[in-house]
């Protein structure tokens, strides 16, 4: 076998291996304990920081999964003007409103049950996760503890740049 096969071969068989890591993705677990929930009721309270920013969005793509440990507790995803346009509201000004919780059309992601959780296909830019108690009173507890998956995988232009690559690494086989 010549060299030029060796090489073009070797390509091609990276490149296969690449598109299956590629298909079958990579999953991120963890858990962030201790949450403090606010004790207004139906009121969202956003984190301080952003959610990690998905900068490689055109070569992979990214689903987060969330669930946590407490059924009195929502959870939503919402971008900077839709956060900044929550925390300005007065807490009580809209007591039986359904803004800024898990069902406002303008939430990225929500979800009001611990168990089933919400899952959110990551989009490029700046995202805050809040906490909101969703009953009449004060909550069952102080804290809350909120697990995550985010699940990677690639997306459309990472297997075209690999087809090309494949391309490439046959063509380079013929060589003579």
């Amino acid at each position: 076998m010549r060299k030029q096969e060796k090489i073009g071969y070797g390509v091609l068989v990276v490149v296969l291996l690449l598109f299956i890591v590629g298909t079958v993705g990579y999953t991120i677990e963890g858990e962030v304990n201790d949450v403090p929930t606010p004790n207004a009721p139906q009121k969202t309270f956003f984190a301080d920081e952003p959610l990690p920013e998905q900068t490689l969005r055109t070569l992979v793509s990214a689903t987060l999964t969330l669930t946590w440990d407490r059924d009195d507790v929502y959870v939503v995803i919402a971008d900077e003007d839709e956060k900044n346009t929550c925390t300005s509201l007065p807490t009580g000004l809209f007591p039986n409103s359904e803004g800024c919780g898990p069902t406002d059309s303008d939430v990225v992601a929500g979800g009001m049950d611990g168990q089933e959780g919400l899952t959110w296909d990551v989009e490029a830019g700046v995202y805050f996760a809040g906490v909101g108690t969703n009953t009449e009173g004060l909550p069952q507890g102080s804290e809350v503890n909120i697990f995550y998956e985010v699940h990677i995988k690639a997306d459309f232009v990472t297997y075209f740049i690999l087809a090309l690559i494949a391309a490439a690494g046959f063509a380079y086989t013929r060589v003579e």
